[in-house]
């Protein structure tokens, strides 16, 4: 499984968004990929990244603790995660976790990228 990235810059900001899209199951085969994708975005002081969740279709716990993990790495260096896209069943698990109110979520990336980043 892939998790295809993008850089997209902000005319205003010195930093940018990047795009990280996975598709499918993210569980326990997939979360240790994306969690690498995220090492490697924070690695480049990439840490504005919107979680594209359009192509997922089942989130389990290790895929929520990669997401959670995301979170909080990305807003130790005073970044942002922001998921887009969720369907009904990830939506239901943060709801179910109690993890709703803690992300950032929009309806698609483009609105995710749309509100400034701070």
């Amino acid at each position: 499984m892939l998790v295809p990235t993008s850089a997209v810059p902000l005319p205003d900001h010195s930093g940018r968004w990047a795009v990280l899209a996975p598709s499918g199951e993210v569980d326990l085969a997939l979360a240790p990929v994306l969690r690498e994708a995220i090492d490697a975005l924070v690695a480049e002081d990439r840490v504005w990244i919107v979680l594209d969740m359009t192509l997922v279709s089942f989130l389990d716990s290790a895929g929520l603790g990669v997401v959670v993990y995301g979170m909080r790495r990305v807003e130790r260096r005073r970044g942002s995660l922001r998921l887009a896209g969720a369907g009904a069943q990830v939506r239901r698990l943060l709801e179910l976790t109690g993890l709703d109110g803690a992300f950032e979520a929009f309806p698609d990336v483009e609105a995710a990228r749309g509100r400034g980043i701070g």
